[in-house]
């Protein structure tokens, strides 16, 4: 079959048309056949106002509109690169912050000395709050504000997003997808930010995990990673919000609404749309007050939220073939990982798990729940510092679960039941409720708990309804969690604590008591509302750590003072003063004792002892050459 010179033409025109160079060779050569179709060539200008017009002719591009084509296409890639590169920015930049991390954790303790310039790093860097000295306590009702540190490390991670955000694009006039340069920046910064944001993914599922490989590997404690789940996690949603505001700006733009709801039949469009407004619901109900307050609904929605995320992005990014999948994967790999760690250490500590039962008492008069949980099927050791999530199997929420310090570590003995009751409380225990004896056969931990709402609440209830007395509660018990401070290295040991916070110098004392190499003095300042809850600890889990010769336990009562049981010999061991405790003085008489050792000052308590305490340390921490540390055991959703 015969084939006319401008049906050659064609076929040419189209496989040349990218190389100018081929294209003109080509022209030439069927030049001669051409004579009667050369008028019927459009010359296409990319100047031409009616460009977006369908020709049925065949048409010439001009040389105007193929550099800017090849403009196009070469500012498309250097944009896609420029997306690629900053989407890994955000990994690597964490990346950075851990081996820092790790780093100096294996290098600080290769040096016993520190100088001027480690102090003044600590002092203005490392330990204060970011701004005054607010850090545990909040700005009203609003959040937190974490270390300066953490601070310092979050402000730069935001500058990155932002630089990320709006750098590596080119934009001119005459782009051949979006001529617009309005246009332009919205489809490409939406695009980065789009990409920028499903980058974070990765990183929000894995600092919001308690069992956090960079957690082991850094030592920091769940705390700063959840400030750092938290940061990360608003970012992205930032990102994700400006990224569908943009693309639908641009809808509006191209069609009006007639485009918007024929592009919203598409599944990757309102698939992304979901997913952007389940994401900021979510960061909705992370706020400070719902956390603190309603502590169920946070917890609820923030799994259901999540999950809804991840389906709506799979969906999302389907139009990409697999190539974003990966970014919905590894948080689900992230989050199974972190659930089958959890149950392996349930079972650790107990392979029969639906068969602990835990002895819940409550004293009313010291408002005070201490449960007492069998340890002896543990597959290893309870260290002190560290602390446990309890999740009571009585109910349909048994996967609701609260972490708590152990308090004390107990060995085997036989006791008559009615010493593990509350010894002040109004309630009355007949002969039928108590059982006589309790043998004790087993290791036991116990936990000291101050009932507020929600689980605390519920096991106060359990504690008061329970019968025959103390009342048993299933229970199963996922932990160790934490980590156990090296304070046998400091010849001076302050605790300073208020209420429940009683736990963490409780779980240390053996450890530091026990050995001749240990701290030479180990003192604790507690601030206790009713007295009722120290007389109670007094004569249970203080008993023992009072006739110690290096301890000194100083209580004061900061609320309206109630019968004390004053005869009792431990009554005598500590000294009980009224008001509340001077943090600054405390330290300073630690300080100036005479002995230039070091000191470690550990606090646990309410926001504002603290943060007193951290400032009593960072305004200290050079005008005293000797060692002086601050560790803060709090934990904090």
């Amino acid at each position: 079959m015969h084939e006319s010179p401008l049906s050659n033409f064609s076929a040419s025109l189209l496989g040349c048309s990218l190389y100018r160079g081929c294209l003109e060779t080509r022209i030439k050569q069927y030049e001669p056949d051409m004579s009667g179709y050369r008028a019927q060539i459009i010359i296409f200008d990319a100047t031409d106002p009616s460009r977006a017009h369908r020709y049925g002719a065949l048409m010439l591009p001009s040389q105007a509109y193929y550099e800017i084509w090849i403009r196009t296409l070469a500012a498309h890639d250097y944009i896609w690169d420029y997306h690629y590169y900053y989407g890994w920015a955000m990994g690597i930049f964490w990346a950075v912050v851990i081996a820092i991390s790790i780093a100096n954790r294996i290098l600080a303790p290769l040096s016993t000395i520190q100088g001027r310039g480690s102090l003044w790093l600590k002092r203005n860097v490392l330990l204060p709050a970011t701004f005054g000295r607010r850090c545990v306590q909040d700005f009203g009702g609003c959040g937190t504000l974490p270390p300066r540190m953490q601070t310092l490390t979050l402000s730069l991670f935001v500058i990155l997003n932002i630089v990320c955000s709006i750098h590596g694009y080119q934009i001119f006039e005459g782009y051949g997808y979006y001529p617009s340069v309005w246009l332009q920046v919205l489809r490409h910064v939406s695009d980065r930010t789009g990409i920028i944001s499903f980058a974070n993914f990765p990183l929000i599922w894995l600092f919001g995990m308690r069992n956090n490989i960079v957690i082991w590997l850094t030592g920091w404690d769940f705390k700063t990673y959840n400030n750092f789940h938290r940061w990360v996690g608003r970012v992205a949603t930032v990102q994700a919000a400006i990224h569908s505001v943009g693309y639908i700006i641009i809808i509006f733009q191209r069609g009006g609404w007639e485009y918007f709801w024929k592009i919203s039949n598409l599944k990757f469009w309102w698939t992304g749309e979901l997913a952007t407004i389940f994401i900021c619901l979510l960061i909705g109900l992370s706020f400070f007050w719902v956390r603190r307050r309603q502590y169920e609904v946070f917890l609820i929605s923030h799994i259901i939220l999540s999950v809804l995320v991840l389906v709506a992005m799979l969906g999302h990014v389907s139009i990409f073939r697999g190539a974003y999948d990966p970014l919905v994967w590894i948080p689900v790999l992230i989050w199974l990982l972190d659930r089958v760690i959890r149950a392996v250490r349930i079972i650790a500590f107990n392979p029969n798990f639906w068969n602990t039962s835990a002895l819940v008492t409550y004293n009313e008069d010291a408002h005070m729940v201490r449960v007492v949980v069998p340890a002896s099927s543990s597959f290893y050791k309870i260290e002190p510092g560290t602390f446990y999530y309890l999740m009571v199997l009585n109910r349909w929420n048994f996967w609701e679960s609260h972490p708590f310090t152990v308090a004390t570590m107990s060995e085997p003995e036989t006791y008559a039941l009615s010493d593990r009751a509350p010894l002040l409380g109004h309630t009355s225990y007949s002969s039928e409720e108590m059982e006589p004896e309790y043998e004790k056969t087993n290791r036991e931990m116990t936990f000291l708990i101050r009932p507020y709402d929600s689980f605390t609440s519920r096991l106060r209830r359990y504690a008061e309804q329970g019968w025959p007395k103390p009342a048993q509660v299933r229970v199963a018990i996922d932990g160790p969690y934490g980590r156990t401070l090296s304070l046998e290295r400091f010849e001076k040991v302050v605790f300073i604590v208020g209420g429940s916070g009683i736990a963490v110098p409780l779980s240390y004392f053996n450890k530091l008591t026990s050995s001749a190499t240990g701290p030479k003095l180990v003192e604790v300042h507690w601030a206790v509302r009713q007295s009722a809850f120290a007389d109670d600890v007094l004569n249970h889990e203080l008993s023992d750590a009072l006739e110690k010769k290096q301890v000194r336990v100083v209580i004061y009562e900061t609320g309206t003072s109630s019968a004390r049981s004053s005869d009792t010999a431990t009554y005598h061991l500590a000294e009980w003063r009224h008001g509340r405790l001077n943090v600054e003085g405390i330290i300073d008489n630690a300080l100036d004792s005479g002995d230039e050792g070091s000191l470690a000052v550990v606090t646990s308590g309410p926001a504002k002892m603290a943060d007193e305490s951290r400032s009593a340390v960072v305004s200290r921490t050079v005008e005293f050459m000797p060692r002086i540390e601050y560790f803060e055991e709090s934990f904090q959703w």
